[in-house]
């Protein structure tokens, strides 16, 4: 790889120090015309193998484009440059002054509980930025996180995106995996597949890190030896149990169960990084708030959620109550759906009397499956509402457990509790990460898992159980959940109409003030492909801009929002990269 030297020209750059020599490229800190600091690779791409090529394009290049975010190292241009006859692409990336975490932990500093929960909440909100991006960051570690230091505050970003790409899972790699920190890589990584679990497995040796002050496994990869034996030698050491030191018990209960449930060699018991924000905030992402030091946690949530124990065996209810809220009237729009399983579903399950005079048997559950953020659980939640039954939401991490069938034994143990608590609508958000496909990668680790599933869901209807499983996903679900007798119902929740969207502007606004110019027609209009996490949020950026100037909400104020907000759904191709106000 060519190396460049001090006060060479790249483009509109001007080097100004070398940093580091990759696989296929070169890293220089250069400055421009006015003086103002990029990082910069540098690509070979004589050298580079036609899998890290997109149409000619280095796949770095192509997914780094258009990404701004202030947890996220952003996209500041690029473009070629003609060195001695050959044409060498190079990108350019924001520049921030400060310390890498990997040299912070050389030191010796110790990290108290609330400044590892700020450096989580960062790193997950940055990934999460990359998720609704379409990729995966694949390479968190302690040198690829850098604390700014020009703010004064607690800034941690995520850096060098050599190896964030989309979903993998067929081992096609646009990256080396030799240069990984294999310390803090995921099993199923190593032999190149990469999902969200991956991530949420690199974070989880990461908080270990921070809390212990060394990895969870502590092994001698020596740089010199081969990844293969590199790679045969952490996955020696990962049959063993981690050492769970005083510290990490020390340690508030929601970071120990993040670093319980993260560690988990199955990917399918591990919770997403959007799941590991939620259960460090004790919200949803989509209502957390910054403060001026960075993300602050609300209240713990140690007695919530399904606990992964040094037993495998005590369980704990993520939410039960008795549901006597609003129900369907607090769902806008949706009016089709609301019908159907009115006149199908709920006066089935309310009135046994008559359903077991027409001999009708009632549903066992059903599917809701659609794009991300348009409201699948939350119309979960007031389906049990409205049909008066208690109501418990399960996510994939919290039937997890590091001991063998102890997974089995709480899904088994699940479905009791729902039985004994009957009638009961039992919610797994993220079904897909319950039930993959048998023969999948993701199910490979412990298909009897899976069987457990089939089992416990064949005819729970007449325990007074009815089943929702939420996903994205619905391709990745084993087909065998999907029959008559276990999920009866594939009811797809698609992104909202446009009386839904006017509908929802409605109620998010209302009860705030508001001018008297506000045109919800153009409003939904506007936000035609947008998901209703979309346009909840978009009402509250407005609210809030309109709460600092002090005046009330106005239409410039909503289409200002939606104009800098483009819809999480859109294709990254479609986006324009948000601007700040």
């Amino acid at each position: 790889m060519i190396r460049l030297e001090n006060n060479s020209a790249v483009g509109p750059y001007r080097v100004e120090r070398f940093i580091k020599d990759g696989v296929f490229n070169s890293s220089y800190v250069v400055a421009d015309a006015q003086g103002g600091r990029c990082f910069l690779k540098l690509f070979d791409i004589k050298s580079i193998p036609a899998s890290w090529l997109q149409e000619g394009e280095v796949v770095e290049i192509v997914n780094s484009r258009g990404l701004k975010h202030e947890n996220v190292i952003s996209y500041v241009a690029d473009g070629k440059v003609e060195l001695d006859g050959t044409s060498y692409p190079y990108l350019a990336m924001q520049f921030y002054n400060g310390m890498l975490l990997s040299e912070i932990l050389s030191s010796g500093r110790q990290f108290t509980s609330e400044e590892v929960r700020n450096v989580a909440c960062f790193v997950l909100e940055g990934l999460k930025y990359l998720r609704n991006e379409g990729l995966h960051h694949n390479d968190i570690c302690p040198r690829n996180i850098l604390f700014e230091s020009s703010t004064g505050r607690l800034m941690p970003k995520l850096i060098d995106l050599g190896h964030a790409c989309h979903e993998i899972t067929d081992g096609k790699l646009p990256f080396p995996l030799e240069d990984l920190n294999l310390l803090y890589t995921a099993p199923e990584a190593m032999d190149g597949v990469f999902t969200d679990a991956s991530d949420a497995f690199s974070v989880a040796v990461l908080l270990y890190t921070l809390i212990c002050g060394q990895e969870p496994w502590r092994v001698n990869l020596d740089e010199r030896d081969s990844f293969e034996e590199r790679k045969n030698r952490m996955k020696a050491a990962r049959q063993r149990e981690p050492v769970w030191p005083a510290a990490l018990h020390a340690s508030d209960r929601v970071l120990q169960n993040l670093v319980l449930t993260g560690l988990q060699m199955n990917p399918a018991n591990r919770p997403t990084p959007a799941r590991m924000l939620e259960l460090l905030t004790g919200e949803s992402v989509d209502e957390r708030q910054r403060t001026d030091n960075g993300v602050k946690p609300r209240k713990p949530v140690p007695s919530s959620g399904l606990t992964a124990t040094t037993d495998g065996t005590e369980l704990k209810k993520t939410l039960q109550r008795n549901t006597s809220s609003g129900g369907f009237a607090d769902v806008a729009g949706m009016e089709d759906l609301k019908k159907m399983l009115t006149e199908r579903v709920i006066w089935v399950l309310r009135d046994r009397e008559k359903a077991r005079k027409y001999r009708l048997l009632p549903p066992n559950g059903m599917l809701l499956y659609g794009p991300p953020g348009c409201g699948k659980t939350y119309f979960a939640e007031k389906f049990a509402e409205e049909s008066h039954f208690n109501y418990m939401v399960v996510n994939g991490s919290d039937v997890g457990s590091t001991y063998i069938h102890g997974t089995q034994g709480k899904i088994a143990a699940l479905f009791q509790e729902a039985a004994a608590k009957a009638p009961t609508v039992l919610c797994f958000d993220e079904f897909d990460s319950f039930v993959p496909a048998r023969g999948s990668e993701a199910a490979r680790h412990r298909p009897e898992e899976v069987n457990e599933f089939l089992s416990q869901l064949n005819n729970c209807a007449q325990k007074g159980i009815f089943v929702i499983g939420t996903t994205n996903r619905k391709d990745m679900i084993d087909p065998a959940v999907l029959r008559k007798g276990r999920l009866d119902l594939l009811v797809e929740v698609p992104a909202p109409e446009p009386e839904t969207r006017r509908q929802m502007f409605i109620h998010h606004l209302k009860g705030r003030p508001l001018a008297d110019d506000i045109d919800f027609d153009r409003l939904a209009a506007l936000t035609d492909g947008y998901a209703s996490s979309d346009i909840a949020f978009i009402a509250n950026d407005a609210a809030l801009v309109a709460a600092l100037a002090d005046e009330p909400i106005t239409q410039r104020h909503l289409e200002d929002s939606i104009r800098c907000n483009p819809s999480s759904l859109a294709r990254k191709d479609e986006r324009i990269p948000i601007g700040y106000r």
